[in-house]
Order: structure tokens, then sequence, then C-alpha cells
């Protein structure tokens, strides 16, 4: 009898259930443990051409006279490339606490298959979190998260491989593209954040989600860079559609980015100069025919930087607004996509009514690839894109160097996928 105990004692730890990819250690009693991840290494060439060169026209939010200094500048050549991109793995589970309420938690890391280093000394640097989940309540969450703007948000996600890869809309839909620092780009993963979403009602859910500043306080800092990001979604068969708003307090993302020093305003967190950056996103999906889809976004990127105090001619403000539309649908084991991103080149303003223009910030990113899959954990898949930047206009989506100002992007890639 004994022996027996023991024997399904050891059963109800390894449970795999044939719906799903993941394995499950445990059982409602004791918890759940789920091991899972997806690992999706690719071989891929890129090559750059066309960067501006010295003389150029360009946005005063690049150069204040209108035209690009410095010395010539080079094209980036072809090269090739073993990526991982975003591969991941990751440990969750929960516990029913009863009448409703369950504890939960994740621990989510990036595996870098090519290069077999990790990225950094820490074991939880996606998405991970502990919380409390309720049916009827909803679910808080603490720890380093995906915000509610890029959950609800740039649903495409080609194949499931877009993440970190050179496909990924979010590269052009949700950055300034004046320059390339990420402090100014949206539909991010935040640190030391909580986050509250309501349970479903009738295909609709909302959440709200908070960073704070960790150092606000510190002696002689008066900056507050908290980070506060919203939304409303509604998910049925047919549809999907969401709204959903980030603000960013002082990150000065339009100045972090502004190469000339004369536009650009002080970030010192010391100084008087605030900042307050955010987006505003519709989102929304029509399936059809069982297997297909069309994906639409429309984004307003807003940047303003007030207190400036001296000489005219300093950042105060920049509207971008940016779109994407994009399609995907599958026959059999097959699956292709297709994808088409444009950011405007907005308008701007300077202080004191000095003249601001932004010639030749637009840039336009254009996806294609194909899929098939074997079964439901592996599948191979080739990618193209084309990343067209204006003169004054440097998006990236080149992991592996830092494309011109100006400078066009071909890249293409063969890769294979393994989820589980």
């Amino acid at each position: 009898m004994k022996r027996k105990a023991i024997a399904l004692a050891v059963g109800a730890l390894f449970i795999a259930p044939a719906a799903h990819a993941q394995i499950t250690f445990g059982n409602e009693s004791i918890g759940t443990v789920q091991l899972y991840g997806k690992l999706y290494p690719q071989f891929a060439s890129a090559k750059g051409q066309g960067s501006s060169q010295p003389g150029t026209e360009v946005s005063t939010l690049v150069s204040r006279n209108g035209v690009l200094g410095g010395s010539a500048v080079e094209d980036h050549r072809q090269r090739w490339a073993v990526d991982s991109q975003n591969s991941y793995i990751g440990f969750r589970g929960e516990r029913n606490l009863g009448t409703g309420l369950k504890g939960i938690w994740q621990v989510e890391q990036q595996v870098d298959l090519d290069f077999g280093t990790p990225t950094d000394g820490v074991f939880s640097n996606r998405n991970s979190f502990v919380g409390l989940g309720h049916r009827t309540f909803g679910t808080v969450k603490l720890g380093n998260m995906d915000t509610i703007y890029k959950e609800y948000g740039d649903t495409f996600s080609m194949f499931g491989i877009s993440s970190g890869n050179f496909v990924s809309a979010s590269n052009v839909l949700s950055h300034i593209g004046v320059g390339r620092s990420n402090v100014a780009r949206f539909h991010e993963r935040r640190a030391n954040s909580v986050q509250y979403q309501t349970a479903e009602f009738a295909g609709f859910q909302a959440g709200l989600h908070y960073g704070p500043d960790e150092a606000r306080g510190e002696p002689g800092r008066g900056i507050n860079a908290n980070l506060w990001s919203y939304g409303v979604k509604w998910d049925s068969e047919r549809f999907y559609a969401s709204v959903h708003q980030e603000i960013h307090n002082d990150f000065f993302g339009a100045s972090s980015n502004i190469p000339d020093a004369t536009v650009a305003n002080s970030t010192s967190a010391s100084g008087n100069t605030r900042s307050r950056d955010s987006a505003t996103r519709f989102s929304s999906e029509f399936r059809f025919f069982g297997s297909q889809r069309i994906v639409f976004d429309i984004a307003r990127l807003h940047y303003v930087e007030s207190g400036q105090t001296g000489t005219s001619g300093k950042f105060q403000e920049y509207k971008k607004p940016n779109w994407a539309i994009g399609w995907d649908g599958g026959f059999g084991p097959w699956r292709l996509a297709t994808q088409f991103i444009r950011a405007g080149k907005g308008a701007c303003q300077l202080t004191g009514g000095v003249d601001c223009n932004t010639v030749g910030l637009q840039s336009t990113l254009i996806t294609l690839g194909a899929r098939y899959r074997f079964d439901r954990q592996t599948f191979v898949y080739a990618i193209a894109a084309r990343l067209q930047n204006g003169p004054s206009a440097r998006m990236d989506n080149w992991a592996n160097t830092d494309p011109n100002r100006g400078e066009d992007v071909k890249q293409f890639a063969v890769g294979v996928s393994y989820s589980f």
C-alpha cells in the first residue's frame, strides 16, 4: 500500500497534458509548475544602402541649420549571421487558494543559442512576476513585465517569431525615428512594476500598469521617471479591438535621440527640464475563413519637453503618426504573412518660436514570410524585410549593427522554431 501511494504521488508530479505543448508538474492540491519555451535560431543576411551624406537636407531635429554635417558615410556591406533572436525558456505555476483565488508566478529568461553566453547575469530578464488572480476580481502581478500597451496592441507577431527580429513592427510603429535610443520607444517591458487586469467579461478586459521611479527622492534628483500604461480590449471569435495608451514621465525620449546638442535639452536628473512622452494606439484584427486574418494598428506618438530656460531653439514638441496593416493565412501546413508599416514625418516645435521642420523623418518597413509546420511544436520559416529610411530618419531593425541615418536595410533569413 505504501509503495502504491508513493507511485501515485510521483505520477501526480509529472503530468504532460496532450492539449498543451508545455510540460506540467504537480496538481491542483500541491500547485503546478510548468516548463515552457520557444527556440527559433535563424541564418540571416543583411545589407544597407543609401546612407545620407554630408550636405543632405535634413530635419532641424537632426541639424539646427537643416543640413547634415560631418564626413562621408559608408554603407553597411552585406553580412551573414546566425542569430537566436529572443529565444526563451521559462517556468510558471499556480496554486489554488480557494474561493476563486489562486497564487501565480513566472520566471522567464532569454536563451542565446548562437553564442552560448548569457545576455546578462540575471535569470529573469523576460516576463517574470509573482501575483494573485481571482476569477471575478482580476489579477495583480508584481515584477518585470510587458506593459499593457505592448500586450494589447501590435498583435501581428509574424509566426510568433517576430520578438527581437527584423520583421517586428515595433521597430518602426513604436519608435521616434530621430535616433536609435530605445528610451523613446514604446511597446516595451518594464522592470520594477505592478500590473492589474480585470477579469474577462463578455470578451472585454481592461488593464493598468505602473512603473515607479525607484531613484525618486535621492538627494539632488528632481525628476520623476515613472511609467503609466493602460487600455481596454475586446476579443471574440472573429474580431479583436483594443485602445491603449502609455505615458513616460521624465524619460526625455526626444532629447536622448536628437544628435544636435544645440537643439536637445539637458537630460540631467537635477536639471529644470521635464518631459512627458506618450503613445496612443488603436489595434484590431478581423479573422475569416478559419485561419486567416487582417491586422491593423494606428498610433500617435507625442513627445513634449518643458521648463527650458535661456537659449531659444530648444526642443519643445514632436508629434508622430504611425500605422501598420498586415495579413496572414494558413493553407494546410503552410502559412504566409506580410505586413506594411509606415512612420510619418510628423510635426515639431522648438522654443522661442524658432522654425522647426521634419523633412525626411518618414520611414517604411515591408515584411514578408512563409512557414511550413511539421507538427504543432515545430516549423521552418523564411522571412524577409525592407526598411526604407527617409534622409533624416534612423529607424533600426538590424540587431547586429547600427544603420546610418537615411540608410535603407534589406534582410532575409531562414530558420527553425521549436516550442515546448
